[in-house]
C-alpha cells in the first residue's frame, strides 16, 4: 500500500473493502491500514458504500471468506488501485474457475503452514 500512496497528496488515501468478509481478514487489513505511515492511508469502510471522489485502494478478496463466492472491484473508478487478496484461492477451499492474472496479488501460506495472516504479494 505505501508504493501505491501519493507522498505529496493533501490528505491520506481511502482503504476499502466490500461486505461481507471473514473479521480476520478485515481485522487484518485494518490493522494495516491504521499501522503504516497512518498520515498515507485512512479506513474507508465499506466499498458498496464508498462515495468519495479522488484516489482509494480497494482490496478486493476472492475468493471471498466466508461466503466463497468470487469477486470484482465495487467501487470500479479510474482513479482507484486494485489489491487481490487471494489467501483463500487454493483448490482445496474454492472451486477455482478463473485464471487469477491481476496487476497486484498477495497471496498466503497460512492455509497450509498454519501461520494466520501471513500474506506474500
Amino acid at each position: 500500500m505505501y508504493a501505491l500512496s501519493a507522498h505529496d497528496a493533501s490528505e491520506p488515501i481511502s482503504v476499502v473493502f466490500a461486505a461481507p468478509y471473514y473479521f480476520v481478514s478485515l481485522s487484518f487489513h485494518y490493522l494495516t491500514v491504521s499501522t503504516l505511515k497512518f498520515e498515507l492511508f485512512k479506513w474507508g469502510g465499506d466499498a458498496h458504500s464508498f462515495k468519495k471522489d479522488g484516489m482509494y485502494l480497494e482490496i478486493i478478496t476472492s475468493p471471498n471468506n466466508p461466503d466463497g463466492f468470487i469477486r470484482q472491484s465495487v467501487v470500479n473508478r479510474s482513479e482507484g488501485k486494485l489489491i487481490h487478496d487471494l489467501a483463500c484461492y487454493w483448490p482445496q477451499y474454492a472451486s477455482i474457475s478463473f485464471h487469477a492474472d491481476y496487476d497486484i496479488m498477495l497471496f498466503t501460506a497460512s492455509k497450509h503452514t498454519g501461520h494466520a495472516g501471513m500474506r506474500i504479494g
